[in-house]
């Protein structure tokens, strides 16, 4: 038996979980049982993410984010030292406590087991409990047949190149700005398909390769540049990440034309301005995202996609 503490807002125990396993924690949000794995039973806290003004009674800061929408890492000190569950948001356009899943995290199932389901998928999911009701938070049991040793540990090129292949022709898509090769194992099959969502719009499908290249590059640039020459495509600057997802698409007859304009510049913008910022961002992973349901983080996806433009468009000046 297994007991993980549930901690209020300011660090009291206030209840605990209990899992008939022995668990052992793994990283992430994840810990392994003797024959399952648990996603969301409990995190050693280190930091988490505020928009919020840091109040310096209660929080140590650590960094500012270089992603606008994540605010500032902090360290909350009655947290700290602490493992469980957490009454607080890890980052704040997700609906996830501290160590649980959110409710955008049931999109798992229907992402796998619905019809026409992601097929190139690294976990397997039996079930899930719900932690609290009136939060929505809950664990899942799930397995990872395959490991999860990340894609940066055992690049497989050819295999990426069948995954990125595969989700463009499925209408398989990832959210543009999704860090999305860490959500790959060595093996190419995605172990987090939570984020995932259905869509043949060609914004999507740009932003889908777009997250694959971009989160290669920058988790291991000598392996996105082998996988570069692996597929014909050249990078010479950041305008590349789009001219490269371009090639790709178009090379699963999948038609870009409409995307082009006199100047491989004006292209590059209009292809940020109006095809990337206005597709699915991560502030629209909520429960909804993939079916078009109704649910809070809408207000936060269109917030995102509103900064995110401004931004762009002061660069480009």
């Amino acid at each position: 038996m297994s007991e993980i503490p549930i901690y209020d807002c300011i660090g009291n125990q206030i209840d605990v979980v209990r899992i008939s396993d022995n668990l052992t924690y793994v990283d992430g949000r994840v810990s392994k049982g003797e024959k399952y794995y648990y996603k969301g039973v409990g995190i050693p806290y280190n930091s988490h993410h505020i928009t919020t003004d840091i109040d310096f009674n209660n929080y140590d800061f650590i960094e500012k984010s270089e992603i606008f929408y994540l605010g500032n890492k902090v360290s909350k000190k009655c947290y700290q030292n602490k493992f469980g569950i957490f009454q607080e948001k890890y980052q704040p356009h997700f609906t996830d406590w501290l160590g649980a899943c959110g409710v955008k995290e049931l999109n798992i199932f229907e992402n796998l087991y619905d019809e026409n389901g992601f097929e190139k998928t690294a976990i397997e999911a039996f079930e899930y409990i719900t932690i609290d009701e009136k939060h929505q938070q809950y664990y899942l049991k799930v397995d990872y047949p395959k490991g999860r040793k990340k894609y940066i540990t055992n690049p497989n090129h050819k295999k990426l190149r069948e995954l990125i292949d595969y989700m463009l022709n499925s209408n398989w898509n990832f959210p543009w700005d999704k860090n999305s090769i860490s959500d790959i194992n060595d093996d190419v099959g995605v172990t987090d398909v939570a984020d995932l969502f259905q869509c043949s719009l060609l914004s999507s499908k740009i932003g889908t390769v777009y997250s694959l290249l971009y989160s290669l590059f920058h988790a291991n640039s000598k392996d996105y540049i082998f996988f570069c020459e692996q597929n014909n495509l050249r990078h010479y600057n950041s305008m590349s990440f789009v001219s490269n997802a371009l090639q790709l698409i178009s090379e699963n007859n999948i038609s870009v034309d409409e995307v082009y304009k006199e100047t491989d510049l004006e292209t590059y913008k209009n292809i940020v301005l109006n095809y990337l910022i206005v597709g699915r961002n991560c502030g629209f992973c909520g429960v909804g995202s993939c079916k078009r349901r109704e649910d809070d983080n809408l207000s936060y996806g269109e917030y995102i996609k509103t900064e995110y433009t401004k931004i762009t468009l002061n660069q480009f000046q």
